[in-house]
């Protein structure tokens, strides 16, 4: 059941998407719907954010490799699993974007090469959204559960006057 479950939680962003894609199309959704080109705007930003989003979470992971958490998920098989996830998001997000740019340009032609287009664009804007569910929730945890401490670094506070006098000696610009 476990190894259903794990096969499950790899494939369901393209299942997801496979089912919105038949909606749209029992529904006739077309590129010549009404304000298609705000659409596409929208999923330009919305996946150039969140590409750069995750950029910068992959950064923060990096940073905190040492804690135990992170150790942990990099002893397993999990760190496949984890790598293949940003993977795929990042490679659906560059997807929507470039198909996205195709279709500004090709929405207003009727052809054959525009509605694969758009099927293409309707099938990775539709994976894209819970693959970055996906691992952004993974990551999430990931953050929550580490043992970073934040708490505030030892002071350098003292009492001995002659460790006071050689502090503010080491930090005085003109030596006397």
């Amino acid at each position: 059941m476990e190894r259903v479950a794990k096969y499950f939680g790899w494939f369901y962003p393209l299942l997801l998407a496979l089912i919105i894609l038949a909606v749209a199309y029992k529904f006739g959704f077309n590129s010549k719907v009404k304000y298609f080109d705000k659409v596409l705007d929208g999923s330009i930003t919305f996946s150039s954010i969140v590409v750069g989003f995750l950029g910068a979470l992959l950064g923060i992971l990096m940073s905190i490799r040492d804690s135990s958490i992170v150790k942990a998920i990099f002893a397993t098989n999990e760190k496949k699993t984890l790598k293949l996830y940003f993977q795929e998001t990042f490679i659906i997000g560059f997807a929507v974007v470039i198909f996205s740019c195709t279709m500004h340009v090709m929405r207003d032609e009727s052809s054959v090469v525009t509605d694969w287009l758009f099927t293409a664009w309707i099938l990775v804007a539709a994976w894209f959204i819970p693959s970055t569910y996906r691992i952004v929730s993974i990551l999430m945890s990931v953050f929550f559960s580490s043992d970073i401490s934040i708490a505030r670094p030892q002071g350098n506070k003292t009492e001995d006057p002659q460790t006071r006098e050689q502090m503010r000696k080491n930090l005085t610009r003109y030596k006397e």
